[in-house]
């Protein structure tokens, strides 16, 4: 293996004893070095890597170990600590180019004479600091694999990847800068200036090789094990749906035949700039019906606009005959007030003849008050006077009233009665004769006329 350019895949491995020895080996076989992160696996996932020590495999690291920054949760699968570990990897090995790899996948170039370590240098070549890749899932539509079968051969069909991990941005060129894998999940190393090369490799993805495999991996080995802080971010959800006694084996007819030239044709006819190009006019194409959408909107608008103008232009017209009759009402008024201006001579002389009246009315009513006020002190001196004769009248009645009761006591005896009688007579004559009963005369006259009413 030459020293002029090299590339190192740094593999983190758990129970992955059944392909990690292709694996590496198809690395090393192309021309790519290797450095395995065991993360305390059970089998027998180091014995198989260790024939390749010093061979192309450049180290075996037991993680976490102490002094690395990472707590051990061995009980646990802790995959952003792996990620951060490949990050410092990363920034300590010597190496030109890092390919952020999997235990159960297999890498190739997309052209057909080019191994993987010569397609990197000459993306290298190209000026591009980044690769792409095109995940394919191979899944089992049989259950005849056996630690140690070429995957190649006993797995032919396949899926494209799901949309989730679709972004396969996994080898860069080492950079002063130190990488971000744990930010994406892994999906994607991140640094500045980052130039992500437009054509795809290929990354043959093996993640279940039998109904036993994917039991344990699945069930036991993986979701048992995934650290809550993780699935909280929303990571490890390519086993959700998978349920307990599904079956793992797959129909042929619902994948793919591998053909390694259609799928590198497919590469070039599709790679990164012809979706980029792709997602650009769909995007143009959404904004276009965005803008015909906005456009009937505002063709509605204008139609709506347009009523409105035309209810507007008959609302005018017919203020406009309304201001017309409002005109002739108001020449009519203006006639008007002349007429009573010609008028106002006559009725200002008819008003002053009137004032002149009034005044002389005024006089004549003030005279008739007068002759009210002292007619008032008139009565009220015969009022005065009806009084004054009332009392005398009263006291005439009583001098009548005591009379009678002597003359009655004096009929009992005739003598007496013609005595009294005759006194009576003469004291009647004397009343008769009397200053109060010629002063009364008129009032009894007004009784007696009062009486008649």
């Amino acid at each position: 293996m030459g020293t002029d350019f090299t590339v190192v895949a740094i593999i983190a491995a758990y129970n992955e004893g059944d392909v990690i020895g292709q694996v590496v080996s198809d690395l090393i076989g192309q021309g790519v070095c290797a450095y395995l992160l065991d993360h305390g696996s059970t089998d027998d996932t180091v014995a198989r890597t260790e024939p390749y020590l010093g061979r192309g495999l450049l180290g075996i690291e037991r993680f976490p170990l102490e002094g690395t920054g990472v707590a051990p949760a061995a009980d646990q699968f802790c995959w952003e600590s792996i990620l951060r570990r490949k990050e410092v990897l990363a920034a300590e090995l010597e190496a030109d180019w890092f390919i952020h790899h999997d235990a159960d996948e297999l890498r190739e170039s997309p052209w057909a004479h080019l191994d993987l370590h010569d397609a990197i240098r000459t993306v290298d070549e190209l000026g591009y600091n980044a690769i792409d890749f095109e995940l394919l899932d191979f899944w089992p539509t049989h259950d005849g694999f056996r630690p140690g079968d070429d995957m190649r051969q006993m797995f032919r069909y396949y899926a494209p990847g799901a949309p989730w991990n679709k972004v396969q941005i996994r080898c860069w060129k080492k950079t002063p800068d130190r990488v971000d894998l744990a930010s994406s999940g892994g999906h994607e190393a991140l640094f500045p200036n980052r130039r992500v090369f437009p054509l795809r490799f290929i990354l043959r993805h093996y993640p279940i090789r039998s109904q036993t495999h994917g039991e344990r991996k699945v069930f036991r080995e993986r979701r048992a094990r995934f650290a809550a802080a993780e699935l909280a971010k929303g990571w490890h959800v390519q086993y959700n749906a998978m349920l307990e006694g599904q079956n793992f084996l797959r129909d042929p007819t619902t994948m793919t035949p591998y053909d390694p030239a259609a799928v590198r044709l497919q590469l070039i006819l599709r790679h990164r700039g012809v979706e980029a190009l792709e997602e650009s006019l769909a995007a143009e194409r959404r904004s276009g019906e965005a803008a015909g959408q906005e456009l009937e909107k505002i063709q509605e608008e204008l139609a709506a606009r347009s009523r409105e103008a035309t209810a507007l232009e008959e609302s005018l017209a017919a203020e406009r005959r309304s201001g017309e009759a409002v005109g002739q009402e108001l020449e009519k008024i203006q006639e008007e007030l002349a007429a009573r201006s010609r008028e106002a001579p006559a009725l200002e002389g008819s008003l002053a003849a009137e004032r002149r009246s009034g005044e002389a009315a005024g006089q004549e009513l003030e005279k008739i008050q007068g002759e009210l006020a002292a007619r008032s002190s008139e009565v009220t001196a015969l009022e005065m006077r009806v009084e004054e004769l009332k009392s005398e009248l009263e006291g005439a009645r009583r001098d009548l009233d005591r009379l009678t009761v002597e003359l009655a006591g004096r009929l009992h005896d005739n003598e007496a009665l013609r005595n009294g009688s005759e006194a009576l007579r003469r004291q009647l004559e004397v009343v008769y004769a009397s200053r109060s009963w010629r002063w009364t005369a008129p009032m009894r006259a007004a009784f007696r006329l009062i009486g008649r009413r």
